[in-house]
């Protein structure tokens, strides 16, 4: 486990204990679609009551952007979750929660949210890029043909491609603070976690 998600996954697993979720961790390991799952929660408006369902937990530092994970992960998602984001502030050792949000995300308007019709041009700039400081220009002309693609002004959700001269090669997405308070907040119901 990186030293800098420490303090995500002892906030995670704080939250799974207070509200007994189902650690996935346990049987998957801690790269698995799913943080937890809820044996029930319920929708707030309107309400209604859901029981097995998917969750995922961020623990973000207050301002920052809501890092999401792999884009191809999201794009093919077919199961509603509970994404649950927690702002910290202070030193990641003190974790101040100073704000929390659980929100039901219906996988449909979600599917919505990573509509797109070049998911195999992502997928070619991962296969022929290498991690050699020699591609770096590539690299550079490959994301910002991504952004275009993408039409990141339009959308809630934002790529994030991650690429280093180690190993790493990945297609994350984030949504920026701004946008989860403004568009991604309204546009799902809020949810509790229930007995």
């Amino acid at each position: 486990m990186a030293a800098r998600q420490e303090h995500g996954f002892s906030n995670e697993k704080r939250i799974i204990k207070e509200h007994n979720l189902i650690d996935v961790s346990k049987t998957e390991g801690y790269t698995s679609k799913w943080d937890a799952i809820a044996p029930a929660a319920l929708i707030l408006s309107p309400q209604q009551r859901v029981t097995d369902v998917p969750t995922s937990i961020k623990t973000i530092r207050h301002g920052g952007s809501v890092d999401m994970g792999d884009v191809f992960r999201h794009a093919k998602n077919t199961e509603d979750f509970i994404l649950q984001v927690d702002f910290y502030v202070g030193p990641k050792k003190e974790l101040n929660i100073v704000e929390s949000y659980k929100i039901y995300i219906d996988s449909q308007t979600w599917g919505l949210l990573f509509k797109f019709e070049h998911y195999d041009y992502l997928r070619q700039c991962l296969r022929e890029i290498t991690n050699d400081y020699s591609d770096d220009p590539k690299w550079r002309n490959m994301m910002e043909k991504m952004h275009d693609l993408w039409e990141k002004p339009k959308r809630i959700v934002h790529l994030a491609p991650k690429r280093d001269h180690k190993k790493q090669k990945r297609m994350q997405c984030t949504i920026p603070n701004e946008k989860f308070y403004n568009q991604l907040l309204p546009l799902f119901p809020e949810v509790e976690y229930a007995k």
